[in-house]
């Protein structure tokens, strides 16, 4: 499968991405960074238009589509909107601390999943701190207001981070900036 990936992301090819024990849709973008572990997406929506990224473990692809069977479609639709692939993020690909770390310096929210241990759940905020096994995150809830103190969650458990979406531009907007400065800087 890392060698598909590499494919792909050297020939900048739309791809569909299935995660299949976690996710019953495929997963469209452009592979746009590759660690020893993680791979780094940009995520085209349904409506055809960019919506952030995603940092996932390459042990848990199990499909990759390359090119996307509508490939020539999603491409002229993002170049009409004069939407391109130019800007995505240097992200440290490392490992999970090092991507956390490098997301939570880039962007205010970043989203959380854990999916082995609570499938559909995520968790959305301020990255506070990372440690070499845990990080702690201020989290915003669905209503965009944010919690008084921060949760741990252990690194061993994340199986996706993402960040830039519309979802987390809506809660960023609605919510604000995490109310406590101190917060703002990753160690």
């Amino acid at each position: 499968m890392r060698e598909l990936i590499e494919e792909a992301m050297a020939e900048a090819h739309v791809v569909a991405l299935d995660r299949e024990v976690f996710e019953d849709e495929d997963e469209i973008g452009y592979i746009v960074g590759l660690g020893p572990t993680l791979v780094l997406l940009l995520r085209i929506s349904d409506s055809i238009r960019f919506d952030g990224f995603s940092v996932l473990r390459v042990e848990d692809v199990s499909h990759l589509e390359m090119p996307h069977e509508h490939e020539a479609f999603i491409e002229g639709a993002l170049r009409l909107r004069e939407e391109n692939v130019d800007g995505a993020p240097e992200v440290d690909l490392s490992d999970w601390a090092s991507a956390v770390r490098t997301l939570g310096r880039l962007f205010d929210l970043v989203t959380i999943h854990t999916e082995m241990q609570d499938a559909g759940i995520c968790q959305i905020g301020h990255v506070q701190s990372v440690g070499e096994e845990d990080l702690r995150l201020v989290t915003i809830d669905p209503d965009a207001d944010w919690a008084e103190e921060a949760m741990t969650i252990q690194l061993d458990q994340v199986t996706r981070v993402d960040v830039g979406g519309g979802y987390e531009d809506a809660l960023l907007l609605v919510g604000g900036r995490c109310p406590v400065p101190i917060l703002r800087s990753v160690d």
